[in-house]
């Protein structure tokens, strides 16, 4: 499976992954020598690659993916590392938004095709059932879309040329997105006979319809950046060298707003469909929740002040 993923990959000129992420990881064990969940986890979670990297602006984590020579594409630690770095800044009580960004031309190109090959390698020699490296313990990146599913901070990404199948997937879990002109949405699973990953394909037919969503995944594989604007996918396109400053600009924005209105905000929105009688129920609780909070109140008398 690995060899032919690579001669298909080969054919399109790419060095890249430009396809799913979550199979990875496990290529470098050698026959017979497969840990378990927990060992596997603390392999991949704790290994420092250096091509993470993060900093903090005011209230403001920025977490870069810092591999450009090879388009940022992610290696099965890079997974951890950025799941960690989100983690960390979503427990912090003095950060107030995350934002995603990748240095140099392209955004991240997806998973390492090393990876895939030496996946391939190893369950072609150990016989090992796939389907038990992708839980939470064992794959760094189904840990990543996890995390980024239950983070209660706002994220962001700035993206800039290729974002391609997990760095294309991984922006339906991000809350703002902004865009260069050159920026590209690649979602090239099923021409590399795979399916799309990391939720995306409920959250895209949700943000596009059905129609469109097929079209991406089955037929186009590629969203230019003004259409993706159009379609909900983006949030902005920005000027060339402006991309990463205007997500500043919104994230900054974000910090000075009461954080557990917003981080209740984002969770209601990010709440899976349910009987509208439900949603209104839970929206009740919460708002009778922010009423009474000290927060609230102190706002209430400072307008009643004016």
């Amino acid at each position: 499976m690995g060899r032919l993923l690579l001669t298909l990959w080969a054919s399109h000129a790419m060095e890249n992954e430009l396809a799913r992420a979550d199979f990875l990881r496990l290529g470098r064990y050698s026959s017979g020598s497969i840990p378990d969940d927990k060992q596997n986890k603390a392999n991949l979670m704790q290994k420092t690659t250096g091509f993470i990297q993060t900093e903090r602006r005011n209230a403001v984590t920025v977490i870069s993916i810092a591999r450009p020579e090879q388009r940022n594409a992610l290696k099965a630690e890079m997974y951890g590392e950025i799941a960690a770095a989100i983690r960390e800044a979503d427990a912090d009580k003095d950060v107030r938004a995350i934002v995603l960004r990748g240095e140099g031309r392209d955004y991240c190109a997806g998973n390492d095709i090393s990876d895939f090959s030496n996946f391939g390698d190893m369950i072609d020699s150990s016989g090992a059932d796939p389907k038990q490296f992708i839980n939470r313990d064992s794959a760094p990146s189904v840990e990543l879309v996890h995390v980024m599913m239950e983070a209660r901070k706002p994220l962001l990404a700035a993206i800039q040329g290729n974002a391609v199948g997990f760095g294309a997937t991984m922006l339906l879990l991000v809350d703002f997105v902004f865009a260069a002109p050159d920026a590209k949405l690649r979602y090239p699973f099923v021409d590399l006979a795979m399916v799309p990953e990391a939720g995306s394909s409920l959250l895209l037919k949700e943000r596009v319809g059905y129609l469109k969503a097929a079209e991406i995944l089955m037929h186009k594989g590629m969203v230019l950046a003004d259409e993706a604007c159009e379609l909900g996918l983006v949030n902005e396109v920005v000027e060339q060298d402006r991309v990463l400053d205007r997500a500043f600009e919104v994230a900054d924005t974000l910090a000075k707003k009461p954080p557990i209105a917003l981080a209740e905000t984002k969770a209601l929105l990010r709440r899976d469909i349910e009987p509208l009688a439900d949603r209104v129920g839970i929206e009740f609780e919460r708002i009778a929740e922010r009423t009474t909070s000290t927060e609230a109140q102190a706002l209430f008398k400072q307008f009643l002040k004016k």
